[in-house]
């Protein structure tokens, strides 16, 4: 398989005809992303079947029923999202469709039974468009010492706050206090890093307001260092899948959202990983 590195030194471009990837490679792409956060394939021509199918060789996805309501306008079959401002035959935008940005986040932070992994396929009218991943194993490897010994214990309280991330009011706010979550991960590829999706933490568990907020600072503006970034130039055909426990991903101010459409799939690497 034909790998080649962006200059970060981290993220991970296959050149492959993705379609044309055996199950042994396409696992292998599995270990890829969850030890390097993001792994590339440019310029793709797939159906949403293949989009299926390659995922499910990797895990079981994230599943959205025709019957349930919630989501009516976003899902585009049983396991695709569609991401975009694009109004379908109600009249109805699908997931994320406006123009500003969708600033950092993971995948359903405070869900405990959430998807490790997300799909990103660019199926129509993305160029021009930017997302951005943070790499925290290699942000956290940035840390001194004294700073990692301080944060090791802590455990983090996830939720949504609109005009947190998004204002998207396909969420519900809240903040999950039943399920505090290791701020210091160790992922099943045993790279250690930052759970930290700044924007979807409320609390520490066990700390006053002012030194969670004093924490938070100090690592939010130490992992928004350059040197911590991919971004990504969208082309039609792109395929970017990444892990939400170590990364955090966003998506910069976009005008022509109406015509930008992404297909997401949420899934996971139990055939690769148990």
């Amino acid at each position: 398989m034909n790998i080649t590195y962006d200059k970060n030194g981290w993220t991970v471009f296959v050149n492959e005809d993705i379609n044309s990837l055996k199950k042994k490679e396409i696992k292998e792409v599995a270990k890829l992303i969850v030890s390097n956060m993001v792994v590339v394939f440019k310029k793709q021509s797939m159906t949403p079947q293949q989009e299926l199918d390659f995922c499910s060789v990797i895990g079981e996805y994230q599943y959205y029923p025709a019957d349930y309501e919630r989501f009516k306008h976003i899902r585009l079959n049983e396991g695709i999202l569609r991401v975009t401002g694009q109004k379908d035959k109600y009249g109805e935008e699908g997931l994320f469709g406006h123009r500003v940005a969708l600033d950092w986040h993971a995948n359903q932070t405070s869900n405990p039974d959430r998807k490790p992994l997300i799909w990103l396929y660019g199926d129509q009218g993305t160029k021009g468009s930017r997302t951005s991943w943070i790499n925290n194993i290699a942000s956290y490897e940035g840390l001194s010492n004294k700073l990692k010994d301080k944060i090791k214990d802590i455990r983090v309280y996830c939720g949504y706050k609109s005009g947190m991330y998004s204002d998207s009011k396909f969420f519900v706010e809240h903040v999950n206090r039943d399920y505090p979550i290791n701020l210091v991960q160790t992922n099943k590829a045993g790279k250690t890093g930052l759970f930290f999706p700044f924007l979807q933490i409320f609390g520490f568990e066990g700390y006053e307001d002012d030194e969670f907020n004093s924490i938070m600072e100090t690592l939010k503006k130490h992992v928004l260092k350059p040197k911590y970034c991919y971004h990504h130039d969208w082309d039609d055909g792109d395929v970017v899948i990444s892990e939400q426990w170590l990364s955090i991903h966003k998506r910069w101010d976009f005008d022509d959202m109406e015509n930008r459409v992404l297909h997401r799939i949420a899934f996971d690497y139990s055939k690769v990983y148990k």
